[in-house]
This record gives structure tokens, sequence and C-alpha cells, in this order.
């Protein structure tokens, strides 16, 4: 068991080597993107929605005075930044351009 953990090892530093090579990001980068930080994306959309839903009637106060745009704000922050991020950027890419898109570059 500690001879395949320590091949498991040696295999995956060699591939960070060889991405570091192709200036490209290793293997074990994508893996932590799917595992980790889409499902985080998911829940923090979930979340996001049913907070809008919930504070919708405070939006709607705060609607009334120009320039009328509470719910457009609101809805981009707690909504559509965290699907975004979760269901439209590149594997690897965690940070959007200047003007709010995920490219890969």
């Amino acid at each position: 068991m500690k001879i395949k953990i320590l091949v498991l090892a040696i295999v995956m530093l060699e591939m960070t080597n060889i991405a570091h090579a192709q200036n490209e990001q290793p293997p074990v980068v994508a893996l932590i993107d799917v595992i980790l930080y889409r499902p985080l994306g998911l829940v923090a959309t979930v979340v996001g929605s049913a907070t809008f839903v919930a504070i919708s009637p405070l939006t709607a106060f705060a609607a009334i005075s120009p320039p009328h745009d509470a719910f457009e704000k609101t809805a981009d922050l707690l909504i559509m930044k965290p699907a975004k991020y979760t269901f439209d950027r590149p594997l690897d890419v965690y940070y959007p351009d200047d003007d709010g898109e995920y490219r890969r570059h």
C-alpha cells in the first residue's frame, strides 16, 4: 500500500512538472475545480436564489426610488454571478475579465 501511494505521489509530481513546463495548470487543479469549486458554486446559486426570494419585499421598497434597478442589481449579485461561475466558465478559469466574462487566455 505504501508503495502505491509513493508511486502515485511521484506520478502527480511529474505531471505537475510537465504542466509547468508547458505553462499550463496541472491536472490536479482541474480536479479540485470539478470536485470543490463547482459544487460550492451550485450551493451559492441555490442559496442566493432563496435569499433573493426571501428579500424580494425589501427589494421592492428599494426599487421605489430612482433609478428603479434594485431587482436587477440584487438578482445579478445573488443569482447570476454564482450561476455564471458555476455553469458558464471554462475549466481552470477562476477570475473574470475586465468585462465580467470568464475566458481562457
